[in-house]
């Protein structure tokens, strides 16, 4: 819950970063994901809270699916999908 909250803040506290700043933290957050894709090949294991943030983001946001590093897109729609069936 923490990460969250964590992760929330960032996201009120991003619209007052420069725009280098933002794309350096972008580069930086991508190059993690290439490291821990060549030390982690399996699937990452999906908390719901996790799946929540990629599906609230997905609906928010529809071209962030062209971002997405560590689940296939089309998983991501099955998500949002599967959401509204319930």
């Amino acid at each position: 819950m923490i990460s969250f909250m964590s992760l929330v803040l960032h996201v009120l506290v991003s619209p007052f970063k420069t725009q280098a700043r933002l794309e350096a933290e972008i580069i930086m957050l991508r190059h993690q994901l290439n490291v821990l894709r060549r030390r982690v090949p399996s699937k990452p294991k999906m908390a719901v809270a996790d799946r929540l943030l990629f599906v609230w983001l997905y609906r928010l946001f529809p071209s962030a699916l062209n971002a997405i590093a560590i689940v296939q897109p089309e998983t991501i729609i099955r998500w949002h999908r599967a959401g509204f069936r319930l």
